[in-house]
């Protein structure tokens, strides 16, 4: 017995969840068939929540036996009908097929759930179309959260996906600023392609040297010392003083404190600083 769970899972989120379970809970064979993001312009948005290694990490996790992830430009011009009986039937030996009640395959997309229900009779598998995961009268969904994280809703975000919107990478050097300013602060750049929230200061917590240590983040482009720079992530570590230049990290966000500003002065800058640490340990204290 092989079931087969299809669509982009470009978030992982609470709405791909249920599909996920529908999968899980089948007896046999578990494949999840999806497609690289970065291969993948969905309705022309940009800003991916995961990484594709992330993805495949997390449906793995999730209980998923294989995870195929193919180039969209492979497959995009496949008819609904060479689709199934090629890839799902031939190819993958599928018994069953899962899919959200909103699927769209074959060329252009223009085939739904009605017609792939046709097309699994007629190759002798069973469909199970999952019905769409609401919350606030809107279906959750990859271009709801996206929104809200580029809009700095990161609580809301983060209960919409079921865990922290953050992206990992590696501790590089930067320009020294947050020690000149007394407060040593880790930089590291994530992988282009992923969403960012607006600029602004966050509450945040960091994954390193397998611990979840709380500090405060801020995305931006330093305005007060650095007009017209790049973006830049930087994060402040509380209770913690290693040196950790080129560890792996991953920093994750859960709540937004304040937009980024221009100061008239660094020593102007590094009191607003002081004042947005203190207010995030205060919240720390409270959850």
């Amino acid at each position: 017995m092989t079931s087969v769970l299809l669509g982009l899972f470009d978030g992982l989120h609470t709405g791909h969840r249920a599909a996920i379970e529908a999968l899980i809970s089948r007896p046999g064979q578990k494949i999840v068939y999806t497609f690289d993001s970065l291969t993948l312009d969905v309705k022309g948005e940009r800003g991916l929540l995961l990484t594709d290694a992330e993805k495949r990490e997390g449906l793995l996790k999730a209980g998923a036996d294989r995870v195929i992830s193919k180039n969209f430009e492979e497959v995009k011009n496949l008819g609904p009908e060479e689709f199934v009986s090629e890839v799902l039937k031939k190819e993958l030996g599928a018994d069953a097929v899962i899919c959200g009640e909103n699927f769209k395959f074959g060329r252009g997309g223009r085939a739904g759930v009605e017609e792939l229900s046709r097309l699994c009779r007629e190759n002798k598998m069973t469909l199970i179309a999952v019905p769409l995961i609401y919350d606030s009268g809107e279906p959750v969904s990859t271009t709801r959260i996206r929104g809200l994280i580029t809009d700095g809703k990161i609580k809301e975000a983060n209960r919409l996906l079921g865990y922290r919107y953050g992206f990992g990478g590696s501790v590089e050097h930067g320009f020294k600023i947050g020690t000149r300013l007394g407060i040593k602060t880790i930089n590291i750049e994530p992988q282009s392609g992923l969403a960012l929230p607006k600029k602004g200061v966050y509450a945040s917590v960091t994954r390193l040297c397998g611990r979840d240590i709380r500090g405060i983040t801020n995305i931006g482009t330093r305005p007060t010392v650095h007009d017209g720079g790049e973006t830049v992530i930087e994060t402040h570590l509380f209770d913690f003083d290693g040196e950790v230049y080129g560890e792996k990290v991953r920093v994750e966000l859960t709540e937004f404190i304040r937009e980024e500003k221009r100061f008239g002065s660094a020593s102007e800058l590094g009191r607003a600083v002081a004042e947005d640490i203190q207010r995030v340990k205060e919240l720390s204290k409270n959850e």
